[in-house]
């Protein structure tokens, strides 16, 4: 049984140590419109684990669950085509957008559970709901062992019964050099990767200070096993910005769909993401 106060062994060292959106209009029915009503996300952050001895995993130190409810104003999170990169895609949830609101039929906040773990989802923002499993308690976890099943709101009126797909697996995130506190602007480098059962892969370049993002490249890396970070990340960027660091990320993620009885259309998401600094979330 995963238990989320339970620790395991992790590795002595990390890595590197590691909108405005259109609202709706208050006689739009709620679900009658063709764009996204709600997104349920579970997210797995990952670092390189060892037991020790000569096996490192890619484990999970970190997993939360967000809710937003925005109806017809989802926040958009598609990648662009495979190959190609995007600049300024959010890509982690902190917020429901403009078009944040109450869920129908919800009394108080919402939860989740799997059928090992609950857990309470925190209303942060109009629309929003949030929930940090792990705290500060990192841990090793592979991603099945925290998602085995999907994560499924309770609680949470309209959307009662969403649930998020299973995690696939994810063997180890590599680099071809060695860097120290992050990427520094213009080098290039190759991560590369051992994953199975995800629908996409994604690599985010993230120019960070005090854990907020000051500029992003998202690249989709789907049906590659590898990604060179090189000028077509770097031309999408200024260089002049005075950040902390350059973070990278590489996200893996399945995705699935959930339809309400009065329409409503969630998307929900399971992913796992690497993290090359890392930080309290």
């Amino acid at each position: 049984m995963w238990n989320p106060k339970e620790m395991r062994l992790c590795g002595a060292a990390l890595m590197l140590g590691v909108s405005g959106l259109m609202g709706c209009s208050d006689d739009l029915e709620a679900g009658g419109g063709p764009e996204g009503d709600a997104r349920l996300t579970a997210d797995m952050y990952t670092w390189e684990c060892t037991d020790l001895g000569d096996e490192l995993w890619e484990g999970v130190y970190a997993f939360t669950v967000a809710l937003e409810y925005a109806p017809d104003g989802v926040q958009d999170r598609e990648l662009p085509e495979p190959g190609n990169c995007s600049a300024e895609l959010s890509m982690f949830p902190k917020d429901a957008g403009n078009a944040g609101a109450a869920i129908p039929e919800s009394d108080g906040d919402p939860a989740w559970a799997t059928s090992q773990n609950a857990g309470d989802l925190e209303e942060l923002a109009d629309g929003f709901w949030y929930d940090n499993v792990l705290g500060e308690n990192h841990t090793c976890y592979m991603p099945q062992e925290v998602v085995s099943g999907g994560i499924e709101l309770k609680d949470a009126g309209s959307l009662t019964g969403a649930i998020t797909p299973a995690a696939g697996e994810l063997g180890g995130v590599a680099l071809s050099k060695e860097l120290t506190g992050g990427l520094t602007f213009g080098e290039d480098v190759e991560v590369s990767w051992e994953a199975d059962g995800w629908d996409e892969t994604w690599v985010q370049i993230r120019m960070e200070r005090e854990g907020q993002s000051w500029g992003t490249v998202t690249c989709n890396a789907t049906g590659y096993q590898s990604f060179n970070v090189d000028n077509k990340v770097w031309s999408k960027l200024n260089g002049n910005l005075n950040v902390e660091y350059i973070n990278l990320y590489v996200g893996f993620q399945n995705k699935g769909s959930f339809t309400a009885e009065n329409g409503l259309k969630v998307e929900t998401m399971t992913r796992a993401i690497h993290v090359e600094v890392v930080n309290e979330l």
